[in-house]
């Protein structure tokens, strides 16, 4: 359709904005609203011109930013532990050669999308099937607060092993041979660590220091892999995990989160505008969805495994059970080499969009869930000596501090200025905890969303808890678990920045509410007054 340049953003934003808040209101997450608002554009015809490659230009520039951000979060040395690496190998070639099977076995029933592949083409669908989302996991576990958990991490740890074994097989069926200069990589990565460490050390706060994100990401990291041959992506993820030690991490990656959140819009809106659906391919996607689920399974069963409570494989896989935005793009170099028609490529749009709207509430609703089948869940592992075993007790403590980051530090210190070792503090990053604990203070690891805390650990000399942690999803979880407890003997703090969060905490029983903008003038004078004579 003809129509005025000016209306492409107006078209996409409106219908994205719309489509967001309705998904919103019936308890879905906006993501699956965009997924909608791309199909709309799509039937609408609106999509063919400037609105198609605008979206999927500003699509691009999101996944690129979503990778740098992963890696500013990543330490390599995770990427080697048993439950990541060798999970994401099993789980991928159990579930190649299982798919493979089942394609094969759906050829006899006369279905004629199965019927025209080849033992290839099929290998091909069943290795672009094994991946899960990204883009969705990293999206879910923001909104739950749970980036920093253990099992966000090995969750993310996982996608970051499928995303590599993505481009290596991107790189090999482009028949492209990196250039020689590849060998001169680690020598340019070593110079680029120095050089962005040293700048982003001196950016101010203003706009240079969110133009430095734009210039890690596209100039040292994506140009730079992309003139040796490499995946522009893999360079974006590269250069964030240079920086991750960087005492600026946390403030770059805040930074960079908000453009983010923005230009993913667009990945959705573009998936959604892969194809319009046919009868076969809408039924080949439904045919297949469930495999969703087994995917899941699976990567329960195999975490299991390892040295992992029963709790932290249930997130990590129930977080990885979708299809991914990257075997999109291996099914599309399948179309590029004749070995998956047009068609398969719109079946397996529309099998990625229904795996999220599946997968969405399921992850809303993870922790109700587990408290659900707890039983069951707990029977497949029992492990007593892994990371995230749950604390059985808080020993003589008296005072709770949730959370140990920006806000949490200081409450916990002054509260330990005042009550001595009788406060302890909870926070289920491992590394902070060592960190606080190697300082002589009293810190163990925890979550506090898991019903397994509270149900376990006595809490009748404990007086006070100070909610510290700065999401508001991960605080109403937690509030929602301690509810189970009987006769709770302690009062509960929390902070709020907005005023109907305020409003939330006092309707679940929270004793007293810090609404931070409200209090922090009185706050500065009353600090001020007690110090200088006015």
């Amino acid at each position: 359709m003809d129509i005025y340049p000016f209306y492409h953003d107006a078209i996409w934003l409106a219908s994205a904005f719309i489509c967001g808040v309705l998904a919103k209101r019936i308890g879905l997450p906006p993501l699956v609203g965009f997924l909608i608002a791309g199909f709309l554009i799509n039937f609408s015809g609106l999509q063919e011109g400037n609105i198609n490659s605008g979206i999927e230009a500003l699509a691009d520039i999101g996944v690129m930013i979503l990778l740098f951000t992963i890696g500013l979060k990543l330490k390599l040395k995770e990427l080697f532990r048993p439950e990541i690496l060798v999970s994401a190998t099993l789980h991928m070639v159990l579930i190649i050669l299982g798919m493979s099977g089942m394609i094969t076995l759906l050829m006899y029933f006369g279905i004629s999308i199965f019927s025209d592949l080849s033992m290839e083409s099929t290998l091909m669908l069943s290795f672009a099937l094994s991946f899960s989302s990204t883009v969705f996991v990293v999206k879910t576990l923001e909104a739950r607060g749970e980036m920093a958990s253990y099992h966000g991490r090995i969750a993310i740890g996982i996608l970051v092993i499928q995303d590599i074994f993505a481009v290596l097989f991107i790189a090999f069926s482009d028949k492209k041979i990196p250039s020689l200069w590849i060998l001169a990589l680690p020598i340019v990565l070593w110079l680029l660590h120095k050089i962005l460490s040293r700048l982003l050390h001196q950016m101010e706060h203003g706009e240079l220091f969110s133009f430095f994100g734009f210039f890690a990401i596209f100039v040292a990291g994506a140009m730079s892999f992309n003139l040796v041959g490499l995946k522009a992506d893999l360079g974006a993820l590269v250069i964030g995990m240079l920086l991750v030690n960087h005492p600026r991490v946390d403030e770059l990656y805040s930074r960079m989160t908000e453009y983010k959140d923005f230009f993913l819009i667009a990945f959705f809106i573009n998936v959604g505008m892969v194809g319009l659906p046919s009868f076969s391919t809408f039924g080949v996607a439904m045919i297949l969805l469930p495999f969703a689920l087994l995917k899941g399974g699976l990567f329960l069963l195999i975490l299991s495994r390892f040295s992992l409570q029963p709790r932290t494989a249930f997130l990590s896989a129930l977080g990885l059970t979708n299809f991914s935005e990257f075997g999109l793009i291996v099914g599309i170099v399948g179309l590029q080499v004749g070995l998956l028609t047009n068609e398969w490529v719109v079946a397996m749009a529309i099998l990625m969009s229904l795996s999220f709207v599946l997968a969405a509430p399921l992850n809303v609703h993870s922790h109700a869930i587990f408290d659900r089948f707890k039983g069951f869940i707990l029977k497949l592992n029992r492990n007593k000596e892994s990371v995230d075993c749950e604390p059985l007790s808080f020993g003589n403590a008296e005072v709770l501090v949730v959370g140990l980051g920006s806000v949490g530090m200081p409450t916990f210190h002054s509260l330990q200025n005042i009550h001595g070792d009788k406060v302890l503090g909870l926070d289920f990053n491992p590394e902070l905890v060592a960190a606080v604990q190697h300082s002589g203070h009293n810190a163990l690891w925890a979550d506090v969303t898991d019903s397994e805390l509270w149900d376990n650990v006595d809490c009748k000399n404990i007086k006070a808890v100070f909610m510290t942690v700065a999401d508001f999803n991960a605080n109403i979880q937690t509030i929602t678990e301690i509810d189970r407890i009987k006769d709770r003997p302690f009062k509960i703090f929390a902070l709020s920045r907005y005023s109907d969060q305020a409003e939330k905490y006092r309707s679940m029983g929270v004793d007293y509410v810090f609404e931070y903008k409200e209090n922090l003038g009185y706050d500065f004078v009353s600090n001020t007054m007690n110090k200088h004579s006015i």
